[in-house]
């Protein structure tokens, strides 16, 4: 079973489930507290992480697809409201462990800070993709007091999304400008990677870094299954460069 975490209104992980069909079990936040998650440490500190559901039937997890930042009070509904943000950072801590202790691949694996990746500053992503060799939009901020809108952000009329799935890229870009974001994404430990792309060749400008491609996009959930297969990356259809 291909196990999906993610957040009530995330419509890509959503797209996904569906496409996977039975292969795949969606728990979004709100859901979490009511699977039965184990996590059993032995003497010799070895660890076991299992799955079973409400009813008490063992899931077979060989996959998980990670899209959850952290569980807050506000996915908790179930909960009774003065309950909500400690069984929030209860589960966040647990849940931290489970997925580092998963035998099964994960994708994005957990970070202390985050549960899929870094939860890097937009100015982190930019210092980290200059590191790897490529060229980022300007990152500016501007606090002033009383508040005033934000300056609009330059709008991009060539611009492309770009998909990084382990060491495959979905997008149609320069295969130099491709490999550098696999380099960012290895850098990161962030697998699922996805950037917005400007510009020509191999210099082209890259903006909106995150660890959240879109899902939805059949190129991508295919290389994401092939990922979590161990297949390689010519078994799946996908533009890489």
């Amino acid at each position: 079973m291909l196990l999906i975490l993610a957040h009530a209104g995330d419509r890509s992980a959503r797209a996904l489930a569906d496409r996977w069909g039975s292969e795949a079990l969606l728990l979004t936040a709100s859901d979490l507290h009511q699977a039965r998650w184990r996590l059993d440490v032995d003497r010799d500190g070895r660890v076991e992480a299992a799955l079973a559901t409400a009813q008490g039937a063992p899931v077979p997890v060989t996959g998980v697809v990670n899209r959850l930042a952290a569980v807050t009070a506000a996915d908790l509904l179930r909960v009774r409201p003065e309950d909500r943000e400690y069984a929030g950072a209860e589960l966040t801590a647990f849940l931290l462990a489970w997925l580092d202790a998963c035998p099964a691949p994960v994708l994005n694996p957990p970070n202390p800070k985050c549960f899929n990746g870094p939860a890097w500053y937009p100015e982190e992503w930019a210092d980290a993709a200059a590191s790897v060799g490529l060229r980022v939009d300007a990152v500016s901020r501007r606090l002033e007091l009383p508040v005033v809108p934000p300056a609009p952000v330059p709008v991009w009329d060539d611009a492309v999304s770009v998909h990084v799935v382990g060491d495959v890229w979905i997008g149609d870009v320069h295969p130099v400008l491709g490999k550098r974001l696999c380099q960012l994404a290895r850098l990161a430990d962030t697998p699922l990677l996805t950037a917005t792309v400007s510009g020509p060749g191999p210099r082209a400008k890259v903006r909106d870094i995150s660890a959240w491609p879109d899902l939805a996009d059949p190129e991508v959930a295919d290389a994401v299954a092939a990922a979590l297969r161990g297949s390689p990356a010519d078994d799946v259809a996908v533009v890489a460069g």
